[in-house]
């Protein structure tokens, strides 16, 4: 079974008035790293990273070798999620995948293991159209969609996440048990970035 994975991190962060992926979290790590270098240990093929068109990459952790990591240029990021979301199907579409992993760019805190357990589970139940994950009764991202919900997600429009798709009782998925609740934080807001920081540097400290 082949499942591709969307990492989106095209976002203009216009709450932070700056893009998020290259604020550091230490002198060394920058945010949109993170998750990306936990998603490349899970074998998604291909692993296409979304971005901004003026976007230098710097952010960008050496890929691993061999890699099927790609990133893909998304000119209409600006219009909201669902723009980088398509262009990121766009992307994966002629490689006939089965299902699609898709994560954001500002989970410091998303792992390879988690990741994972989205993979297994489908794996396991491929009838299902998604596995999800969830915090405080919310359904998260990261959260892997089968081949069959292509084109509803292609349909959705703004700003909207997939959280519509998965209240919706027109599909069949399944919702993992809950995580530690550090794995969902996301830097929304400067000071949601600074709880992460301080979370960051616990980390290291222990």
């Amino acid at each position: 079974m082949k499942i591709a994975g969307i990492y989106l991190a095209a976002g203009p962060g216009s709450r932070m008035r700056a893009p998020k992926v290259p604020f550091k979290l230490s002198p060394e790590v920058k945010l949109g790293s993170i998750a990306l270098s936990e998603l490349e240990r899970c074998s998604l093929d291909p692993l296409v990273v979304v971005v901004r068109a003026d976007d230098n990459l710097e952010w960008l952790p050496p890929a691993n070798e061999p890699s099927t990591r790609r990133t893909e240029t998304c000119l209409t990021a600006h219009l909201g999620l669902s723009f980088s979301m398509r262009c990121g199907l766009n992307a994966i579409l002629p490689m006939q995948p089965d299902a699609v992993v898709v994560a954001i760019s500002d989970q410091a805190f998303i792992t390879a293991s988690l990741v994972s357990r989205l993979k297994d589970t489908y794996v396991r139940n491929p009838g299902l159209d998604y596995v999800a994950s969830t915090n405080e009764g919310m359904n998260m991202p990261p959260a892997l969609f089968s081949r069959r919900m292509f084109t509803v997600l292609q349909g959705l429009d703004g700003d909207k996440g997939a959280a519509e798709i998965m209240h919706s009782s027109e599909y069949k998925g399944v919702v993992l048990e809950p995580d530690p609740a550090r794995l969902f934080m996301d830097a929304g807001s400067r000071f949601d970035f600074g709880d992460i920081r301080k979370e960051w540097s616990l980390r290291g400290e222990s």
